[in-house]
């Protein structure tokens, strides 16, 4: 259980899964392609992109329609002020929780063991 939830937050934390060291970005949105400690492969094929991205849009959705429902059953919020503040949640928090996303990824492919595989 401990490995787990080591591997899950060095995978949010950025870190490598595996040696817990390594950096999986260089800069910016630019992802490593291995650990450059240990040589865990962080994107082994072209479309692992897409767990990263189903991650991100679950953790956009969820809090956004969590709001939507709270907020706007409340007759007190003002319609307009919370269609800004939803509209501008999706689209900032997505950009903002990226990496970890990504990095969350690894660190899940990282425990099935699908990063040692090959094709």
């Amino acid at each position: 259980m401990l490995r787990i939830v080591r591997a899950l937050l060095d995978g949010l934390l950025l870190h490598c899964p595996q040696c817990h060291r390594g950096g999986m970005f260089t800069h910016g949105f630019q992802m490593q392609h291995t650990c450059p400690a240990c040589g865990l492969p962080f994107e082994r094929a072209t479309g692992e992109i897409t767990g990263g991205m189903g991650i991100n849009i679950a953790a956009t959705l969820i809090p956004l329609m969590v709001a939507a429902g709270i907020f706007g059953l409340n007759p007190a919020v003002p319609l307009g002020l919370l269609m800004i503040g939803l509209g501008l949640f999706a689209i900032g928090f997505p950009i903002a929780f990226y990496r970890s996303s990504r990095g969350l990824w690894v660190g899940i492919i990282y425990l099935t063991g699908d990063s040692r595989e090959t094709d």
